[in-house]
């Protein structure tokens, strides 16, 4: 038996591993050609361009890894069923649970480490990469500004230049006050350029021949100006940087929940804490799908196992944006509405696998 059950891991572990550098190839494929524009057409030092997408790859992996399991199991299986080899297993006297063993280990085995990944390195990961892109935009302001693109310049200033000469920005538009509490405020200019002011080591912007809107009770209310400066940011805002709730361990929310009164607040906590804890099972569930389904469709074909996969895959993130929704907006507790997707899953995948056993 235990021979029986080598072979089986040893059979997932080439597609899972070949999934696996696929998926995160593609997935990183967009952030690569990024960062060659930046190397080669922006002059920004290959080091800290490799550095920001090192950063990056934690939030990959979280998404590969899950989705690389479950191709794998799609292939084996897949095969498994189209060469008779589960009619062979099953007329041999082999439970089908036993040849199933392997790959429920495995989903365990990731779960649990992507438990700890997805909780300790992608969480640090995420805060480094908003400090790191914050270090770029000061020392390469121009560089990361791009034509007809919004770029968020700090915490709550957002800018768009429509044309880009030389140092000199053409039609802005700019956004003051995103992510507060306050009104936001509007405005728009001719041209600007971004500065490094040597006296306080901050990053400013300046904007010529333009006005500012902004929302007042009575309506809206418009000031025209020659010059207007508004600093982004400077080191020490970099230094004094807070957390946001998914820069966050696990430990951290609960000790962040403890101190918030207002229910919003304690609510999108909750939010984040079940969601960082049942994303982290989808290697879990995704094996038990995959093995009916595989045992089903009955081809091992790679094409086949990733197009069933991706759209499994696509479901279940569906599923979990949507849980995510109601959790946030207050229709149901987070304990229920994030794990929903994940029982939902299981159910049905537990169902399919009985029915492949009885089959």
């Amino acid at each position: 038996m235990k021979i029986l059950q080598r072979y089986v891991f040893k059979e997932l572990i080439l597609p899972c591993a070949l999934c696996f550098a696929v998926l995160c190839f593609i997935f990183m494929a967009g952030y690569l050609v990024k960062a060659a524009d930046m190397i080669i057409g922006r002059g920004i030092p290959f080091t800290q361009t490799l550095y920001v997408l090192l950063l990056i790859f934690p939030s990959v992996v979280s998404y590969t890894a899950p989705m690389s399991l479950l191709t794998g199991v799609l292939i084996v299986f897949g095969s498994f069923s189209q060469h008779n080899e589960f009619r062979a297993m099953k007329a041999s006297g082999v439970h089908p649970l036993k040849f199933m063993a392997p790959p429920l280990i495995l989903g365990v085995a990731l779960s649990l480490v992507m438990f700890a990944f997805n909780d300790q390195l992608g969480p640090v990961a995420r805060f480094e990469f908003r400090k790191a892109t914050k270090k770029m935009i000061m020392q390469h302001p121009m560089a990361l500004i791009e034509p007809g693109r919004f770029v968020k310049l700090s915490n709550n200033i957002l800018f768009l230049a429509k044309r880009v000469e030389g140092n000199e920005m053409k039609d802005i538009v700019a956004h003051e006050g995103v992510d507060t509490e306050k009104p936001v405020r509007t405005i728009v200019a001719e041209r600007g350029e971004i500065r490094m002011d040597s006296n306080n080591g901050q990053l400013e912007v300046h904007l010529y021949d333009g006005s500012v809107s902004e929302s007042q009770d009575k309506g809206i209310q418009s000031v025209q100006f020659k010059t207007y400066k508004f600093p982004a940011m400077g080191e020490n805002d970099i230094r004094q940087m807070n957390k946001k709730k998914k820069d966050m361990s696990l430990a951290e929310i609960l000790v962040d929940v403890s101190e918030k009164t207002e229910k919003k607040e304690r609510r999108e906590l909750w939010t984040v804490f079940h969601q960082r804890i049942s994303f982290s099972f989808a290697s879990l569930v995704f094996v038990f799908i995959g093995i009916p389904i595989g045992a089903i469709v009955k081809r091992g074909d790679v094409v086949v196992s990733f197009g069933i996969s991706m759209a499994a895959a696509c479901i279940y993130y569906v599923l979990f944006a949507l849980a995510t929704a109601v959790s946030t907006r207050g229709g149901l507790p987070p304990v229920i509405s994030l794990w929903l997707p994940n029982i939902l899953l299981f159910v049905i995948g537990t169902y399919l696998l009985r029915k492949a056993i009885l089959s």
